[in-house]
């Protein structure tokens, strides 16, 4: 079944985006090969005519007819396939696009084996999209019939020719698809060689890489995951070389005792000579189709392989679109946010499928929370604060429903998150992060696109880039809020990082009446004077929010300037809660928060 599934979306992809074009290079493909043989069969029909000493003019005639539409169906057959191919390749990708940005939860980023098969499919949009050469496929069926009918008019035993020629040309594509797997395979070297490329070309990076001396360790680890990859495919490439060269030798063989004993039975009589002209014409045909049959079964193997991630990325999709989340957020939060017994470990739910490389029995993954429940009551601003790694981020994440607890259930006034729809959900989440994204458009969507629905208010865009210390960058821009951002883009500005973090924290204030603020460490980059008065506009907006929808503020800090204004502070430890209560009440206590709390302190008298 799963095999005729990709077949399936095989055939319904091409037709789906060049229906036309589709049907005219099969037919053509199929008439191209047909055609090629007929005109050996034409040529040794001329050879007989003239022995026997009849006209040779009707078979002349007809093999130049079969030249010229030949000709003519070369001639409209790459165009046309590449313009269907890349009718395909964009229909493959704006597919892609949307299935890996349409499903809700990240698990198909942030675990590794999902992204080697992501990065594959991505890789394969020129495979999928091979519409010429898959068409072939049809080509090479009718050629393969037309050749056998020829061999079997000169003598049913020739016809033993093409098997041998298959089994040559069959060895030969065994050892390509060998090697396609291998570089399948090794996908992970490839994508760190890569990724080692990307940081030293990278600028931002070549700023750490020439202070420390990282070109050339980091250029060997390079070099060494590309031979990791490349080491067994030239191992491969040798065997299949050797091997069908052998083969190609005794396929030789075979021609050669098959045209002696047909030359022989020529002189004994028993064979004409046109015969003998078609098998001369045909030995080099049997090649090509013997070729043509290998060849297009590889490609055939090697689509499927393609076509199998793309089946798989879809239906991966489709079991994790959520859908059975239909519920919609309450228009105002009024008992707040409860973490009832919530476990979690990556990548949670969000596992492989059994064709995914599946991870050992025996390893054991660390949850990054275990067994935590927590209330947030509506209306409050609540700072999570511990060790890096104590699962604060995670906490943020699963607010965010960016993943579902392993165990246990998030409550939004009740309601388990895992119930709500997650984009209604979203866009009653507004949120700010340490890793932002540098989104290099014009600065006014820079900004806008924080609210969808309000991207051309240019009023709201003023407002939220205020709130977010943002309106000193927009002042520096030459064209302002119609200034291209980017360098790589004509007229593109360049920023610095704590300009970039400005403008994705003037995106945080864009929605005017979230039902949750999440603030994750989003003024990193930013001096301490401008961190004080993005918390503080933080504090004016929290308390608005609260009145009007009951909004639970969540802010993650290792700054503790900032999280006494906190209405509760949640300390982390171990993926677990370790303190709960305010500033005043976990100084008092004297615990881990206390000590945290005193150690900075200290450091900046």
């Amino acid at each position: 079944m799963t095999v005729l599934r990709v077949l399936a979306l095989w055939v319904a992809t091409a037709f789906r985006a060049a229906p036309a074009m589709a049907v005219v290079l099969s037919l053509n493909a199929a008439a191209a090969a047909v055609l090629g043989p007929l005109v050996s069969l034409g040529v040794a029909h001329t050879v007989g005519a003239v022995a026997g000493g009849a006209s040779p003019w009707p078979s002349l005639v007809a093999t130049g007819v079969i030249l010229m539409v030949s000709a003519l169906l070369a001639g409209v057959a790459p165009p046309l396939g590449n313009t269907a191919d890349e009718r395909i390749r964009l229909h493959v990708r704006r597919d892609l696009v949307r299935i890996v940005s349409g499903i809700p939860s990240l698990a198909h980023h942030e675990n590794p084996e999902l992204s080697d098969r992501v990065d594959l499919i991505s890789r394969d949009a020129y495979t999928l999209s091979g519409i010429h050469r898959t068409m072939s496929t049809v080509g090479a069926i009718a050629g393969t019939l037309t050749v056998t009918g020829l061999l079997i008019s000169i003598s049913p035993w020739l016809v033993l020719l093409l098997p041998v020629a298959v089994v040559a040309t069959g060895v030969e594509a065994y050892g390509i698809h060998q090697r396609q797997q291998l570089w399948r395979t090794n996908q992970k070297y490839r994508r760190l060689g890569n990724k080692i490329i990307d940081v030293l070309s990278d600028a931002p990076s070549g700023v750490e890489v020439r202070s420390f001396g990282l070109l050339e360790p980091l250029a060997q680890v390079s070099s060494r995951a590309f031979d990791d990859r490349l080491t067994p495919w030239l191992k491969a490439s040798r065997r299949t070389m050797v091997s069908a060269s052998l083969c190609w030798v005794l396929v030789g063989v075979a021609y050669v005792i098959a045209l002696a004993w047909l030359f022989s039975e020529y002189q004994a009589g028993r064979a004409t000579l046109a015969k003998l002209t078609l098998l001369l014409m045909i030995i080099g045909q049997l090649t090509m189709t013997a070729k043509s049959i290998t060849s297009n079964a590889t490609m055939v193997l090697t689509a499927l392989d393609a076509y199998g991630r793309y089946e798989w990325l879809r239906s991966y999709a489709k079991t994790h679109t959520w859908s059975e989340s239909t519920e919609l957020p309450p228009q105002r939060l009024t008992d707040g946010i409860t973490f009832n017994h919530v476990t979690f470990a990556y990548p949670s739910t969000d596992r492989p499928s059994s064709e995914v490389e599946k991870r050992s029995s025996t390893e054991v993954e660390r949850p990054s929370l275990d067994d935590v429940s927590l209330h947030l009551p509506a209306g409050t601003t609540v700072a999570f604060v511990g060790d890096n790694g104590a699962g604060k981020s995670t906490m943020v994440k699963l607010l965010a429903r960016l993943y579902d607890p392993t165990s246990g259930d998030v409550l939004i006034d009740g309601t388990p998150l895992r119930s709500l729809d997650p984009v209604a959900w979203r866009e009653r989440v507004s949120a700010g992060f340490q890793d932002f994204a540098k989104l290099e458009f014009v600065a006014s969507d820079t900004i806008g696109v924080g609210d969808l629905n309000r991207r051309t208010d240019r009023d709201a865009i003023t407002t939220a880039a205020d709130a977010g210390q943002a309106g000193v960058v927009l002042a520096g821009l030459p064209a302002g809020l119609d200034s291209q951002l980017g360098q790589q883009f004509e007229s593109g500005v360049n920023l610095s990082g704590g300009q970039w973090q400005r403008l994705a924290l003037a995106r945080a204030f864009m929605r005017p009446s979230p039902l949750l603020m999440l603030l994750d460490e989003p003024t990193a980059a930013l001096d301490p004077e401008a961190e004080q008065a993005i918390y503080e506009q933080y504090a004016v907006t929290a308390r608005s929010l609260a009145r009007r929808t009951g909004a639970v503020t969540v802010l993650v800090s290792h700054r503790f300037s900032t999280v006494r204004m906190a209405d509760l502070i949640v300390v982390m430890a171990d993926g677990k809660v370790s303190e709960l209560g305010t500033h005043a009440e976990l100084l008092r206590r004297g615990g881990r928060y206390a000590e945290l709390f005193t150690l900075q302190s200290d450091a900046y008298r």
